[in-house]
Protein backbone atom coordinates (compact mmCIF):
# COMPACT_ATOMS: atom_id res chain seq x y z
CA UNK A 1 0.00 0.00 0.00
CA UNK A 2 1.20 3.24 -0.84
CA UNK A 3 0.47 5.76 2.10
CA UNK A 4 0.94 9.92 2.50
CA UNK A 5 1.40 11.28 5.57
CA UNK A 6 1.13 14.67 7.22
CA UNK A 7 2.66 15.36 10.44
CA UNK A 8 4.90 12.63 10.78
CA UNK A 9 7.31 14.29 12.77
CA UNK A 10 4.74 14.92 15.74
CA UNK A 11 4.04 13.13 18.70
CA UNK A 12 1.52 10.47 17.21
CA UNK A 13 2.14 11.31 13.90
CA UNK A 14 6.26 9.54 14.17
CA UNK A 15 4.65 6.38 16.13
CA UNK A 16 2.22 6.28 12.93
CA UNK A 17 5.18 6.53 11.01
CA UNK A 18 7.27 4.01 12.27
CA UNK A 19 4.13 1.54 12.20
CA UNK A 20 3.37 2.16 8.63
CA UNK A 21 6.95 1.57 7.15
CA UNK A 22 7.01 -1.58 8.44
CA UNK A 23 5.10 -3.25 5.73
CA UNK A 24 3.78 0.06 3.19
CA UNK A 25 5.00 2.66 1.06
CA UNK A 26 4.85 5.68 3.06
CA UNK A 27 5.79 9.61 2.07
CA UNK A 28 5.75 12.13 4.42
CA UNK A 29 4.96 15.51 4.08
CA UNK A 30 5.51 18.53 6.10
CA UNK A 31 8.00 21.45 7.38
CA UNK A 32 10.67 18.76 9.30
CA UNK A 33 11.83 15.91 6.47
CA UNK A 34 11.43 12.33 8.50
CA UNK A 35 11.80 9.76 5.87
CA UNK A 36 13.61 10.03 2.23
CA UNK A 37 10.27 9.97 0.45
CA UNK A 38 9.43 13.23 1.71
CA UNK A 39 7.90 16.34 0.41
CA UNK A 40 8.66 19.79 2.13
CA UNK A 41 5.85 22.05 2.58
CA UNK A 42 4.31 23.99 5.41
CA UNK A 43 0.39 23.63 4.61
CA UNK A 44 -0.24 26.69 6.69
CA UNK A 45 1.86 28.53 3.86
CA UNK A 46 1.15 27.20 0.90
CA UNK A 47 0.08 24.03 -1.42
CA UNK A 48 2.12 21.10 -1.16
CA UNK A 49 3.29 19.54 -4.51
CA UNK A 50 2.64 16.02 -4.62
CA UNK A 51 5.09 13.34 -6.32
CA UNK A 52 3.39 12.50 -9.66
CA UNK A 53 2.17 9.13 -8.26
CA UNK A 54 -1.35 7.57 -6.82
CA UNK A 55 -1.75 6.81 -2.67
CA UNK A 56 -4.20 4.59 -1.86
CA UNK A 57 -4.45 6.09 1.65
CA UNK A 58 -3.87 9.97 3.00
CA UNK A 59 -3.24 9.91 6.76
CA UNK A 60 -3.88 13.64 8.06
CA UNK A 61 -2.10 14.06 11.55
CA UNK A 62 -0.74 17.37 11.09
CA UNK A 63 -2.23 20.10 13.48
CA UNK A 64 -1.95 22.40 16.08
CA UNK A 65 -2.40 22.09 19.96
CA UNK A 66 -1.71 22.06 23.17
CA UNK A 67 -1.57 25.74 23.83
CA UNK A 68 -4.02 28.33 25.16
CA UNK A 69 -4.14 31.30 22.79
CA UNK A 70 -3.57 34.41 24.76
CA UNK A 71 -4.68 36.86 21.95
CA UNK A 72 -6.56 36.95 18.73
CA UNK A 73 -3.84 36.44 16.57
CA UNK A 74 -2.88 33.31 18.30
CA UNK A 75 -6.74 32.22 18.44
CA UNK A 76 -6.67 32.08 14.70
CA UNK A 77 -3.50 30.23 14.46
CA UNK A 78 -5.58 27.02 15.40
CA UNK A 79 -8.56 28.12 12.11
CA UNK A 80 -4.59 28.60 10.09
CA UNK A 81 -3.07 25.74 11.00
CA UNK A 82 -6.09 23.07 11.42
CA UNK A 83 -8.68 23.85 8.97
CA UNK A 84 -6.49 26.01 5.88
CA UNK A 85 -4.45 23.32 6.39
CA UNK A 86 -6.33 20.73 5.66
CA UNK A 87 -8.31 22.79 2.77
CA UNK A 88 -4.70 22.97 0.84
CA UNK A 89 -3.98 19.45 1.35
CA UNK A 90 -7.28 18.25 0.00
CA UNK A 91 -7.28 20.99 -2.83
CA UNK A 92 -3.62 19.47 -4.38
CA UNK A 93 -5.04 16.18 -3.88
CA UNK A 94 -7.57 16.92 -6.30
CA UNK A 95 -5.07 17.44 -8.77
CA UNK A 96 -3.52 14.13 -8.89
CA UNK A 97 -4.40 11.50 -11.79
CA UNK A 98 -6.15 9.13 -9.15
CA UNK A 99 -7.59 10.09 -6.16
CA UNK A 100 -6.72 8.47 -2.93
CA UNK A 101 -9.07 5.31 -2.10
CA UNK A 102 -9.15 6.51 1.77
CA UNK A 103 -8.51 8.86 4.03
CA UNK A 104 -7.94 9.29 7.60
CA UNK A 105 -8.22 12.61 9.64
CA UNK A 106 -6.82 12.21 13.20
CA UNK A 107 -9.29 14.46 15.65
CA UNK A 108 -9.98 14.78 19.05
CA UNK A 109 -12.60 14.07 21.55
CA UNK A 110 -12.83 17.65 22.43
CA UNK A 111 -15.15 18.92 19.36
CA UNK A 112 -17.71 17.38 21.91
CA UNK A 113 -17.22 20.17 24.20
CA UNK A 114 -17.80 18.78 27.26
CA UNK A 115 -16.12 19.02 30.42
CA UNK A 116 -17.35 16.13 32.32
CA UNK A 117 -19.35 13.03 31.14
CA UNK A 118 -19.52 9.42 31.12
CA UNK A 119 -19.77 7.01 28.24
CA UNK A 120 -20.24 9.65 25.61
CA UNK A 121 -20.88 8.25 22.26
CA UNK A 122 -19.94 9.42 18.65
CA UNK A 123 -23.19 10.97 18.40
CA UNK A 124 -23.00 13.36 21.00
CA UNK A 125 -23.20 16.63 19.32
CA UNK A 126 -20.44 18.74 18.96
CA UNK A 127 -20.36 21.64 20.91
CA UNK A 128 -17.29 22.59 21.24
CA UNK A 129 -16.22 26.45 22.12
CA UNK A 130 -12.72 26.78 22.37
CA UNK A 131 -10.29 27.56 19.33
CA UNK A 132 -8.92 24.19 19.72
CA UNK A 133 -12.14 22.11 19.65
CA UNK A 134 -13.87 24.16 17.20
CA UNK A 135 -10.99 24.38 14.86
CA UNK A 136 -11.31 21.02 14.61
CA UNK A 137 -15.16 20.75 14.01
CA UNK A 138 -14.55 22.80 11.09
CA UNK A 139 -12.03 20.60 9.92
CA UNK A 140 -14.05 17.64 10.23
CA UNK A 141 -16.78 19.19 8.34
CA UNK A 142 -14.04 20.11 5.19
CA UNK A 143 -13.11 16.54 5.06
CA UNK A 144 -16.28 15.39 5.04
CA UNK A 145 -18.02 17.51 2.74
CA UNK A 146 -14.97 16.65 0.06
CA UNK A 147 -14.97 13.11 0.49
CA UNK A 148 -18.45 12.33 -0.16
CA UNK A 149 -17.94 14.97 -3.25
CA UNK A 150 -14.87 12.84 -4.49
CA UNK A 151 -16.57 9.10 -3.43
CA UNK A 152 -13.21 8.70 -1.03
CA UNK A 153 -13.67 6.70 2.31
CA UNK A 154 -13.43 8.41 4.89
CA UNK A 155 -12.44 7.81 8.81
CA UNK A 156 -12.56 10.47 11.60
CA UNK A 157 -10.51 9.10 14.49
CA UNK A 158 -11.55 11.28 17.65
CA UNK A 159 -9.07 10.80 20.11
CA UNK A 160 -9.02 11.61 24.29
CA UNK A 161 -5.54 12.47 25.24
CA UNK A 162 -2.40 9.72 24.04
CA UNK A 163 -0.49 8.31 25.90
CA UNK A 164 3.27 7.48 24.92
CA UNK A 165 6.58 7.56 26.54
CA UNK A 166 7.39 11.65 26.69
CA UNK A 167 4.31 13.24 26.86
CA UNK A 168 2.94 16.57 26.08
CA UNK A 169 0.62 18.95 27.71
CA UNK A 170 -0.80 18.15 31.32
CA UNK A 171 0.34 14.69 31.60
CA UNK A 172 4.01 16.01 30.81
CA UNK A 173 3.57 18.20 34.04
CA UNK A 174 2.15 15.65 36.22
CA UNK A 175 5.32 13.21 35.14
CA UNK A 176 7.64 15.99 36.13
CA UNK A 177 5.80 16.96 39.00
CA UNK A 178 5.83 13.65 40.80
CA UNK A 179 9.37 13.07 39.44
CA UNK A 180 10.81 16.19 41.22
CA UNK A 181 9.05 15.78 44.36
CA UNK A 182 6.50 18.45 44.13
CA UNK A 183 3.20 16.85 43.35
CA UNK A 184 0.38 17.47 45.53
CA UNK A 185 -2.76 15.11 45.23
CA UNK A 186 -6.14 17.71 44.58
CA UNK A 187 -9.60 16.41 45.84
CA UNK A 188 -10.15 12.35 46.03
CA UNK A 189 -8.70 11.55 42.60
CA UNK A 190 -11.59 9.35 42.10
CA UNK A 191 -11.95 11.11 38.65
CA UNK A 192 -12.02 9.11 35.27
CA UNK A 193 -10.55 10.15 32.00
CA UNK A 194 -10.59 8.19 28.99
CA UNK A 195 -6.74 8.03 27.27
CA UNK A 196 -5.40 5.88 24.40
CA UNK A 197 -2.29 4.61 23.86
CA UNK A 198 -0.18 6.02 20.75
CA UNK A 199 0.77 2.88 19.50
CA UNK A 200 -2.40 1.36 19.32
CA UNK A 201 -4.13 3.93 17.59
CA UNK A 202 -0.78 3.67 15.09
CA UNK A 203 -1.88 -0.12 14.73
CA UNK A 204 -4.89 0.43 13.43
CA UNK A 205 -4.69 3.29 11.02
CA UNK A 206 -4.96 0.69 8.25
CA UNK A 207 -8.36 -0.92 9.47
CA UNK A 208 -9.80 2.68 9.97
CA UNK A 209 -9.07 3.20 6.24
CA UNK A 210 -10.55 0.06 4.96
CA UNK A 211 -13.46 0.10 7.07
CA UNK A 212 -14.30 4.26 6.92
CA UNK A 213 -16.62 5.98 9.70
CA UNK A 214 -16.47 8.08 12.46
CA UNK A 215 -14.95 6.46 15.95
CA UNK A 216 -14.19 7.31 19.66
CA UNK A 217 -10.45 5.58 20.38
CA UNK A 218 -9.90 4.65 24.14
CA UNK A 219 -7.69 2.10 26.06
CA UNK A 220 -11.51 0.86 27.11
CA UNK A 221 -10.76 1.28 30.94
CA UNK A 222 -10.52 4.87 31.28
CA UNK A 223 -7.96 5.45 34.72
CA UNK A 224 -8.66 7.29 37.55
CA UNK A 225 -6.69 10.18 38.41
CA UNK A 226 -5.04 8.86 41.17
CA UNK A 227 -4.29 5.46 39.32
CA UNK A 228 -2.48 7.27 36.76
CA UNK A 229 -0.47 9.54 39.78
CA UNK A 230 0.23 6.20 41.53
CA UNK A 231 1.54 4.70 38.57
CA UNK A 232 4.06 7.33 37.60
CA UNK A 233 4.97 7.14 41.03
CA UNK A 234 5.93 4.22 41.11
CA UNK A 235 7.70 3.62 37.90
CA UNK A 236 9.94 7.07 38.96
CA UNK A 237 10.57 5.33 42.63
CA UNK A 238 8.93 7.76 44.18
CA UNK A 239 5.32 9.01 46.30
CA UNK A 240 3.01 11.46 46.42
CA UNK A 241 2.18 12.84 49.83
CA UNK A 242 0.99 16.09 49.70
CA UNK A 243 -2.57 17.06 49.80
CA UNK A 244 -3.98 20.23 49.27
CA UNK A 245 -8.39 21.21 50.02
CA UNK A 246 -10.25 21.36 46.61
CA UNK A 247 -10.67 25.44 47.78
CA UNK A 248 -7.11 26.01 47.99
CA UNK A 249 -6.76 24.28 44.67
CA UNK A 250 -9.78 26.32 43.00
CA UNK A 251 -7.67 29.67 44.16
CA UNK A 252 -4.61 28.10 42.79
CA UNK A 253 -5.84 27.65 39.50
CA UNK A 254 -7.32 31.15 39.26
CA UNK A 255 -4.20 32.81 39.40
CA UNK A 256 -2.60 29.94 37.48
CA UNK A 257 -5.27 31.22 35.16
CA UNK A 258 -3.99 34.91 34.94
CA UNK A 259 -0.11 33.74 34.45
CA UNK A 260 -1.11 31.71 31.84
CA UNK A 261 -3.11 34.57 30.42
CA UNK A 262 0.33 36.32 29.90
CA UNK A 263 3.08 33.98 29.08
CA UNK A 264 1.01 30.88 27.97
CA UNK A 265 0.26 27.32 29.31
CA UNK A 266 3.31 27.35 31.49
CA UNK A 267 2.07 27.38 34.98
CA UNK A 268 0.90 23.99 35.79
CA UNK A 269 -1.97 24.20 37.73
CA UNK A 270 -5.34 26.55 35.87
CA UNK A 271 -8.38 26.00 35.59
CA UNK A 272 -8.81 23.77 32.71
CA UNK A 273 -6.10 21.37 34.96
CA UNK A 274 -8.17 21.25 37.54
CA UNK A 275 -11.38 20.54 35.79
CA UNK A 276 -9.19 17.41 34.79
CA UNK A 277 -8.12 16.74 37.93
CA UNK A 278 -11.60 16.49 39.78
CA UNK A 279 -13.95 15.72 36.99
CA UNK A 280 -14.94 12.56 35.29
CA UNK A 281 -14.87 12.62 31.52
CA UNK A 282 -15.25 9.14 29.58
CA UNK A 283 -16.08 8.42 26.15
CA UNK A 284 -17.34 4.92 24.70
CA UNK A 285 -15.38 3.17 21.96
CA UNK A 286 -18.06 0.37 21.71
CA UNK A 287 -18.23 1.33 17.99
CA UNK A 288 -14.65 0.77 17.34
CA UNK A 289 -14.45 -2.70 18.88
CA UNK A 290 -17.56 -3.78 16.85
CA UNK A 291 -16.19 -2.39 13.60
CA UNK A 292 -12.53 -1.93 13.78
CA UNK A 293 -12.28 -5.18 15.41
CA UNK A 294 -10.60 -2.45 18.12
CA UNK A 295 -8.72 -4.19 20.68
CA UNK A 296 -6.48 -1.32 22.93
CA UNK A 297 -4.43 -2.07 26.38
CA UNK A 298 -4.35 0.04 29.33
CA UNK A 299 -2.44 2.86 29.17
CA UNK A 300 -1.32 2.29 32.54
CA UNK A 301 1.10 -0.36 31.12
CA UNK A 302 3.35 2.72 30.13
CA UNK A 303 4.02 3.86 33.15
CA UNK A 304 4.99 0.00 34.58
Amino acid sequence: MNALLTGASGFLGSRIYRELIQQHTVTTLGRTSVSNRHIHCDLTQAMPVLLPESYDIIIHSAGKAHSVPRNAIEHSDYERVNVYGIIRLLNMLERLPILPKSFVHISTVLVYGRSEGQSLTELTPLDADDAYGLSKVMAEDVVRSWAKRNGVRLAILRLPLVVAENPKGNLAAMIKAIRRGYYVHMGTGSARRSMVRADDVAAVIIRAAEVGGIFNLTDGYHPSVREVEESIARQAGTKTRLIIPLDLAKALAYAGDGINALVGRRFPLDSIALQKLTHSLTFSDELARKQLEWNSRPVLDVFR
